[in-house]
Protein backbone atom coordinates (compact mmCIF):
# COMPACT_ATOMS: atom_id res chain seq x y z
CA UNK A 1 0.00 0.00 0.00
CA UNK A 2 1.80 3.47 -1.17
CA UNK A 3 2.04 6.02 1.89
CA UNK A 4 0.55 9.14 1.35
CA UNK A 5 -0.09 12.39 3.30
CA UNK A 6 -2.97 14.44 1.28
CA UNK A 7 -5.70 11.59 1.90
CA UNK A 8 -5.96 9.27 4.48
CA UNK A 9 -8.58 6.53 3.69
CA UNK A 10 -8.21 4.94 6.80
CA UNK A 11 -9.30 7.86 9.04
CA UNK A 12 -12.08 8.72 6.70
CA UNK A 13 -13.21 5.31 6.87
CA UNK A 14 -13.27 5.18 10.48
CA UNK A 15 -14.90 8.65 10.66
CA UNK A 16 -17.59 7.24 8.76
CA UNK A 17 -18.17 4.35 10.77
CA UNK A 18 -17.61 6.54 13.64
CA UNK A 19 -20.50 9.40 12.80
CA UNK A 20 -22.70 6.42 12.57
CA UNK A 21 -22.48 4.57 15.30
CA UNK A 22 -22.33 7.95 16.85
CA UNK A 23 -25.91 8.96 15.87
CA UNK A 24 -27.30 5.52 16.29
CA UNK A 25 -25.99 5.68 20.28
CA UNK A 26 -28.02 9.23 20.46
CA UNK A 27 -30.99 7.81 18.75
CA UNK A 28 -31.16 5.16 21.78
CA UNK A 29 -30.26 7.62 24.54
CA UNK A 30 -33.35 10.05 22.99
CA UNK A 31 -35.53 7.03 23.12
CA UNK A 32 -34.35 5.67 26.98
CA UNK A 33 -34.89 8.82 28.05
CA UNK A 34 -38.18 9.50 26.46
CA UNK A 35 -39.73 6.20 26.67
CA UNK A 36 -41.14 6.13 23.05
CA UNK A 37 -39.23 4.56 20.17
CA UNK A 38 -41.07 7.27 17.97
CA UNK A 39 -40.05 11.03 18.94
CA UNK A 40 -40.16 12.47 15.36
CA UNK A 41 -41.67 12.15 12.31
CA UNK A 42 -38.21 10.84 10.52
CA UNK A 43 -38.25 8.42 13.14
CA UNK A 44 -41.30 6.59 11.59
CA UNK A 45 -43.19 7.93 8.76
CA UNK A 46 -46.00 5.66 8.80
CA UNK A 47 -46.35 4.82 12.14
CA UNK A 48 -45.90 8.69 13.50
CA UNK A 49 -49.32 9.31 10.96
CA UNK A 50 -50.56 5.89 12.39
CA UNK A 51 -50.31 7.20 16.15
CA UNK A 52 -50.82 10.66 15.74
CA UNK A 53 -54.58 10.05 14.37
CA UNK A 54 -55.14 7.38 16.88
CA UNK A 55 -54.03 9.49 19.39
CA UNK A 56 -56.09 12.34 18.58
CA UNK A 57 -59.03 9.75 18.41
CA UNK A 58 -58.68 8.49 21.71
CA UNK A 59 -58.50 12.24 22.98
CA UNK A 60 -61.89 12.30 21.31
CA UNK A 61 -62.96 8.80 23.06
CA UNK A 62 -61.91 10.65 25.92
CA UNK A 63 -64.29 13.55 25.66
CA UNK A 64 -66.90 11.34 24.50
CA UNK A 65 -67.08 9.46 27.46
CA UNK A 66 -67.41 12.58 29.47
CA UNK A 67 -70.13 13.30 27.39
CA UNK A 68 -71.76 10.12 28.33
CA UNK A 69 -71.21 10.35 32.59
CA UNK A 70 -72.79 13.93 32.42
CA UNK A 71 -75.31 12.98 30.73
CA UNK A 72 -76.30 10.14 33.03
CA UNK A 73 -76.04 13.12 35.79
CA UNK A 74 -78.52 14.66 33.73
CA UNK A 75 -81.35 12.12 32.91
CA UNK A 76 -80.56 11.19 36.84
CA UNK A 77 -81.13 14.30 38.00
CA UNK A 78 -84.57 14.56 35.55
CA UNK A 79 -85.50 11.59 36.58
CA UNK A 80 -85.30 12.62 40.53
CA UNK A 81 -87.16 15.82 39.86
CA UNK A 82 -89.84 13.39 37.86
CA UNK A 83 -89.94 10.92 40.84
CA UNK A 84 -90.96 13.94 43.55
CA UNK A 85 -94.03 15.07 41.02
CA UNK A 86 -94.76 11.20 40.94
CA UNK A 87 -95.05 11.31 44.62
CA UNK A 88 -97.03 14.24 44.82
CA UNK A 89 -99.08 13.26 42.15
CA UNK A 90 -100.11 9.83 43.99
CA UNK A 91 -100.91 11.83 46.84
CA UNK A 92 -103.49 14.21 44.62
CA UNK A 93 -105.11 11.06 43.45
CA UNK A 94 -105.88 9.94 47.08
CA UNK A 95 -106.81 13.31 48.49
CA UNK A 96 -109.37 12.99 45.08
CA UNK A 97 -110.74 10.17 46.13
CA UNK A 98 -111.35 10.86 49.38
CA UNK A 99 -113.10 13.93 48.27
CA UNK A 100 -115.29 11.98 45.79
CA UNK A 101 -116.76 10.75 48.62
CA UNK A 102 -119.88 11.91 50.40
CA UNK A 103 -118.84 11.07 53.89
CA UNK A 104 -115.89 13.70 53.77
CA UNK A 105 -117.72 16.40 52.85
CA UNK A 106 -117.08 18.32 55.47
CA UNK A 107 -113.25 18.35 54.88
CA UNK A 108 -113.53 19.45 51.50
CA UNK A 109 -111.93 22.58 51.97
CA UNK A 110 -108.88 21.46 53.74
CA UNK A 111 -108.52 18.75 50.94
CA UNK A 112 -108.54 20.99 48.27
CA UNK A 113 -106.30 23.45 50.31
CA UNK A 114 -103.46 20.63 50.02
CA UNK A 115 -104.37 19.63 46.47
CA UNK A 116 -103.64 23.23 45.29
CA UNK A 117 -100.61 23.49 47.41
CA UNK A 118 -99.45 20.45 46.00
CA UNK A 119 -100.01 21.35 42.52
CA UNK A 120 -98.28 24.75 43.19
CA UNK A 121 -95.41 22.49 43.86
CA UNK A 122 -95.31 20.30 41.25
CA UNK A 123 -95.00 23.69 39.02
CA UNK A 124 -92.03 24.92 41.17
CA UNK A 125 -90.65 21.67 40.43
CA UNK A 126 -90.67 21.52 36.67
CA UNK A 127 -89.43 25.31 36.60
CA UNK A 128 -86.78 25.07 38.63
CA UNK A 129 -85.49 21.57 37.90
CA UNK A 130 -82.39 21.70 35.57
CA UNK A 131 -78.40 20.58 34.97
CA UNK A 132 -75.91 23.20 34.23
CA UNK A 133 -78.68 25.78 32.53
CA UNK A 134 -80.58 23.05 30.65
CA UNK A 135 -84.23 23.11 31.95
CA UNK A 136 -85.23 19.23 32.28
CA UNK A 137 -88.69 19.37 33.22
CA UNK A 138 -90.76 22.25 31.57
CA UNK A 139 -90.47 21.13 28.10
CA UNK A 140 -88.78 23.98 26.57
CA UNK A 141 -85.52 22.40 26.00
CA UNK A 142 -86.92 19.46 23.94
CA UNK A 143 -85.27 16.73 22.46
CA UNK A 144 -81.22 16.44 23.43
CA UNK A 145 -78.32 14.90 21.54
CA UNK A 146 -74.77 14.13 24.01
CA UNK A 147 -71.99 13.34 21.64
CA UNK A 148 -70.72 9.75 22.66
CA UNK A 149 -68.34 8.64 20.23
CA UNK A 150 -65.65 9.90 18.35
CA UNK A 151 -67.29 10.67 15.24
CA UNK A 152 -69.57 13.53 13.68
CA UNK A 153 -72.78 10.94 12.88
CA UNK A 154 -75.92 9.62 14.37
CA UNK A 155 -74.49 6.74 15.18
CA UNK A 156 -71.90 8.48 17.85
CA UNK A 157 -75.20 10.06 19.59
CA UNK A 158 -77.74 9.51 22.30
CA UNK A 159 -81.07 10.88 22.23
CA UNK A 160 -82.76 12.56 25.63
CA UNK A 161 -86.60 13.23 25.02
CA UNK A 162 -86.77 16.40 27.30
CA UNK A 163 -89.63 17.71 25.60
CA UNK A 164 -92.72 16.39 27.83
CA UNK A 165 -93.65 19.02 30.41
CA UNK A 166 -94.46 18.13 33.93
CA UNK A 167 -95.89 21.28 35.01
CA UNK A 168 -99.99 20.81 36.04
CA UNK A 169 -100.76 22.05 32.86
CA UNK A 170 -98.97 19.97 30.75
CA UNK A 171 -99.79 16.88 32.73
CA UNK A 172 -103.77 18.28 32.43
CA UNK A 173 -104.01 17.93 36.09
CA UNK A 174 -104.55 21.27 37.40
CA UNK A 175 -108.39 21.64 38.84
CA UNK A 176 -110.35 21.64 41.83
CA UNK A 177 -111.86 19.22 44.53
CA UNK A 178 -113.72 21.16 46.68
CA UNK A 179 -117.20 19.75 45.66
CA UNK A 180 -117.77 15.87 45.21
CA UNK A 181 -118.27 15.80 41.36
CA UNK A 182 -115.44 18.20 40.74
CA UNK A 183 -113.30 15.20 43.14
CA UNK A 184 -114.61 12.56 41.05
CA UNK A 185 -113.51 14.21 37.66
CA UNK A 186 -110.04 14.85 39.20
CA UNK A 187 -109.53 10.80 39.70
CA UNK A 188 -109.46 10.79 36.21
CA UNK A 189 -106.91 13.33 35.60
CA UNK A 190 -104.96 12.39 38.29
CA UNK A 191 -104.91 8.76 37.14
CA UNK A 192 -103.95 10.17 32.94
CA UNK A 193 -100.95 12.39 34.57
CA UNK A 194 -99.53 8.96 36.68
CA UNK A 195 -99.81 7.39 34.07
CA UNK A 196 -97.89 9.83 31.88
CA UNK A 197 -95.21 10.14 34.34
CA UNK A 198 -94.64 6.31 35.01
CA UNK A 199 -94.17 5.83 30.93
CA UNK A 200 -91.62 8.49 30.63
CA UNK A 201 -89.75 7.44 34.07
CA UNK A 202 -89.56 4.18 31.99
CA UNK A 203 -88.24 5.94 29.18
CA UNK A 204 -85.94 8.13 31.01
CA UNK A 205 -84.91 4.56 32.66
CA UNK A 206 -84.20 2.95 29.47
CA UNK A 207 -82.22 5.73 28.37
CA UNK A 208 -80.11 5.88 31.93
CA UNK A 209 -79.10 2.24 30.44
CA UNK A 210 -78.23 3.18 27.53
CA UNK A 211 -75.72 5.51 28.56
CA UNK A 212 -73.98 2.99 31.32
CA UNK A 213 -73.89 0.68 27.96
CA UNK A 214 -72.19 3.43 25.70
CA UNK A 215 -69.76 4.43 29.08
CA UNK A 216 -68.87 0.62 29.38
CA UNK A 217 -67.81 0.51 25.39
CA UNK A 218 -66.17 3.61 25.17
CA UNK A 219 -63.64 2.84 28.24
CA UNK A 220 -63.08 -0.32 25.81
CA UNK A 221 -62.77 1.60 22.80
CA UNK A 222 -60.40 3.92 24.96
CA UNK A 223 -58.43 1.29 26.40
CA UNK A 224 -57.71 -0.15 22.71
CA UNK A 225 -56.82 2.71 21.18
CA UNK A 226 -54.46 3.67 23.67
CA UNK A 227 -53.05 0.45 23.83
CA UNK A 228 -52.80 1.12 20.02
CA UNK A 229 -50.76 4.22 20.57
CA UNK A 230 -48.81 2.26 22.98
CA UNK A 231 -47.31 -0.50 20.62
CA UNK A 232 -46.49 1.70 18.14
CA UNK A 233 -44.55 4.40 19.71
CA UNK A 234 -43.63 3.55 22.88
CA UNK A 235 -39.57 1.89 22.93
CA UNK A 236 -39.00 -1.37 23.88
CA UNK A 237 -36.68 -0.32 26.70
CA UNK A 238 -34.76 -3.64 26.85
CA UNK A 239 -34.14 -3.53 23.53
CA UNK A 240 -33.30 0.06 23.40
CA UNK A 241 -30.58 -0.09 26.23
CA UNK A 242 -29.12 -3.08 24.69
CA UNK A 243 -28.67 -1.06 21.49
CA UNK A 244 -27.50 1.56 23.38
CA UNK A 245 -24.66 -0.53 25.07
CA UNK A 246 -23.85 -1.91 21.61
CA UNK A 247 -23.69 1.52 19.88
CA UNK A 248 -21.43 3.00 22.70
CA UNK A 249 -19.07 0.28 22.39
CA UNK A 250 -18.82 1.18 18.54
CA UNK A 251 -18.45 4.57 19.14
CA UNK A 252 -15.59 4.03 22.11
CA UNK A 253 -13.75 1.28 19.40
CA UNK A 254 -14.03 3.96 16.23
CA UNK A 255 -12.46 6.32 18.42
CA UNK A 256 -9.84 4.72 19.07
CA UNK A 257 -9.41 3.38 15.58
CA UNK A 258 -9.73 7.01 14.22
CA UNK A 259 -6.51 7.22 16.39
CA UNK A 260 -4.80 4.81 15.29
CA UNK A 261 -5.73 5.63 11.26
CA UNK A 262 -4.05 9.06 12.38
CA UNK A 263 -1.28 7.74 13.74
CA UNK A 264 -0.73 5.89 10.89
CA UNK A 265 0.02 8.49 8.55
CA UNK A 266 2.38 9.94 10.92
CA UNK A 267 4.53 6.46 9.61
CA UNK A 268 5.93 8.82 6.54
CA UNK A 269 7.94 10.88 9.03
CA UNK A 270 10.11 7.93 9.54
CA UNK A 271 11.13 8.05 5.80
CA UNK A 272 12.90 11.69 6.59
CA UNK A 273 15.38 10.27 9.29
Amino acid sequence: MALTVQTNNAAMTALKHLNTNSQNMNKSLERLSSGFRVNNASDDASGFAVSSKLDAQAGRLKAASQNAVQATAMVKMADAGINEIQNMVSRIQTLATQAASANNAGELGKLDGEVTKLETQIDKIAASTNYNGVQLLDGTTGTAAVQVGADNNTNNQVTVDLGKAYTTTGMSLGGSVSTQSLAQAHITTAKASMDALITNRADLGATQNQLGFVQANLATSVEQTVAAVSSIRDADMAAEMANFTKNQILTQAGTSMLAQANQAAQNVLSLFR
